[in-house]
């Protein structure tokens, strides 16, 4: 029984003080200026195979090049899927913005 109150009073003790580090004021609101989110790249192709699960070359070209049209310098493979003989990759794009 000792130790359950010992254990209740530093749960108190501990939850109290991240209570007193939370911010207690209302967020700021967004600035207006802020980039707006970057629409997923998303690229299908037909295939009857799919033991590897790599975008055709012209696919990765495409993708590549329109991260270069958004100013980034690489182009990545976020999820593929496959609903029968057609296979969809979505692309994002990363690096520092020229």
């Amino acid at each position: 029984m000792q130790n359950r109150k010992a254990y209740i009073a530093v749960s108190f003790a501990v939850f109290g003080l991240i209570g007193a580090c939370a911010p207690t004021g209302p967020r700021p609101a967004i600035s207006g200026n802020a980039a707006p989110a970057l629409a997923a790249l998303s690229y299908s192709w037909k295939t009857d195979y799919a033991g590897v699960l790599t975008p055709p070359v012209e696919i990765q070209q495409k993708a590549h090049a329109a991260c270069i049209q958004r100013e980034f310098e690489r182009a990545f493979m976020t999820s593929i899927s496959f609903e029968h003989d057609q296979a969809t990759a979505v692309f994002s794009c990363r690096g520092a913005a020229f």
